[in-house]
């Protein structure tokens, strides 16, 4: 197939001003005779395909193929038309482009006879200073596992597979009660056993720190014990995943049967069996690595926050106008989702319009945030490009996979996701700055200033 783009190539003029700094409007235009010659080339190779009823395969005239297939032939040559311009409106290497849009946010028309015209912005990064980020000088806490940790680090296995004992004790949390109950709701003959097992049972256990089974039954049974008998009414909510008892309130009558405490695990060799390993002194080894394991990527990470700290205050350079606008509807939505995020259904109109009434503020506070957000990231980037750092597919998808676990989706369907969307090129760009970071920590002069004691968080 003839291309477009040959047809066309040496004739498409470019005319570039700035707006602002970071920002050019580039100003395109093909002419006419060779936008239709395209036009008609792409017209005759579809022809010589195209399988007609009345026509041979390959002998369909062009007019015939042009009027059938006008609105498909039309977006090809667009399409065509748009790459190759854009091949050579960014041809000028001294220009680092970020991003390009239309002005109207609108792909320009085919209008055979005239000359095909359009503009650009291309938002353009700054030129940036470098600062020296080889051997960042940071200061980090020396923390150390102990052998305390260890212990505690075992005991929190012996808590995990410790066993339920029965106690003749007050219930408290943790603790796993017996129970039986009675209920002053009547359900129909066919209903569901879970239904029929919420309403009326001779024996079902209640776990104090899990979520309630019957609501607010957690509380009336803290701080009872084997034997005693109380009554309990009961909201199930309007949206209660059991239709049939969803908004109803029933009346309860529960005894409670038994009351049981989590034991410990004692035995060194009970716990080994759990665990599957050989003895203690092998867990304490695993136990070690782990440990360091943790404190090394807990050291990683607070290196990387604090060189990147470090690098990206007080600077000061221009950003690209479409890119901080991007970047402020990015933190906005993030400012009005935190604030709707735990509001109860009741609170939530009074919340929209107290949004609403600080919508400026709102505003210059996600603005502030961009800035510096975008910054941050034109500066890494920049560094990126000083070291020759280059992203690739399989970074990408391996990227895109982890994500996958984040947002629910299989990794094919987010990578589809992000492909129609256009914001693909985000994720070369979170690689491409992670990779970045990953070198300045690399490369930092690490000080440890204290020795501390390490926190086990189980």
């Amino acid at each position: 197939m003839d291309s477009i783009g040959r047809i066309i190539d040496g004739f498409i003029k470019v005319e570039k001003k700035e707006i602002e700094p970071c920002l050019k409007q580039v100003d395109i235009t093909i002419p006419a005779d060779k936008v239709e010659l395209g036009y008609n080339s792409l017209a005759k190779e579809i022809a010589k395909g195209a399988k007609i009823s009345g026509f041979r395969p390959g002998k369909v005239p062009v007019h015939v193929v042009k009027s059938l297939y006008k609105k498909n032939i039309e977006e090809e040559t667009v399409k065509e038309l748009l790459s190759s311009a854009f091949k050579k409106a960014s041809e000028d290497k001294t220009d680092d482009l970020l991003s390009y849009t239309f002005p109207d946010k609108k792909s320009p028309e085919l209008k055979l006879g005239e000359d095909f015209k359009f503009s650009l912005r291309f938002n353009l990064a700054p030129k940036i200073d470098l600062p020296q980020y080889k051997g960042v000088k940071v200061e980090l806490d020396k923390i150390e596992t102990s052998n305390d940790d260890i212990d505690k680090r075992i005991d929190y296995f012996r808590e995990i597979y410790g066993k339920f004992e029965k106690i003749d004790a007050p219930a408290s949390d943790g603790d796993m009660l017996k129970v039986s109950y009675t209920s002053d709701f009547t359900i129909s003959d066919d209903a569901k056993d879970s239904v029929k097992k919420l309403v009326s049972s001779e024996s079902n256990f209640v776990w104090l720190n899990q979520n309630d089974i019957i609501p607010g039954i957690n509380n009336v049974l803290k701080g009872k014990k084997s034997g005693e008998k109380i009554d309990h009414e009961a909201t199930f909510a309007a949206d209660y995943e059991e239709k049939e008892l969803a908004g109803q309130k029933i009346n309860y009558s529960i005894e409670i049967l038994e009351v049981q405490h989590k034991v410990p695990i004692e035995s060194d060799e009970e716990l080994c069996s759990k665990l599957m390993i050989k003895s203690v002194d092998e867990l304490k080894e695993r136990l070690t690595q782990q440990a360091e394991s943790e404190l090394e990527n807990n050291y990683k990470t607070i290196k990387k926050n604090k060189v990147t700290e470090i690098l990206t205050q007080d600077l000061d350079f221009s950003v690209p106008p479409d890119m901080l606008k991007d970047f402020t509807a990015n933190e906005l939505n993030f400012l009005v989702e935190s604030k709707m995020k735990n509001v109860d259904d009741k609170d939530k109109e009074a919340m929209q319009e107290e949004l609403k009434n600080d919508k400026d503020k709102l505003m210059e506070e996600a603005k502030e945030i961009a800035i510096k957000k975008l910054k941050s990231f034109l500066l890494l980037r920049k560094i990126g490009k000083e070291e020759k750092m280059e992203v690739s597919d399989e970074e990408v998808d391996k990227h895109i996979q982890s994500m996958s676990h984040y947002y629910g989706y299989k990794a094919e369907e987010l990578k589809k996701r992000l492909l129609d969307s256009g914001n693909i090129s985000q994720v070369y760009d979170e690689v491409l700055i992670n990779k970045v970071t990953d070198f300045i920590a690399d490369n930092a002069e690490v000080e440890y200033i204290e020795v501390k004691q390490a926190e086990v968080v189980n």
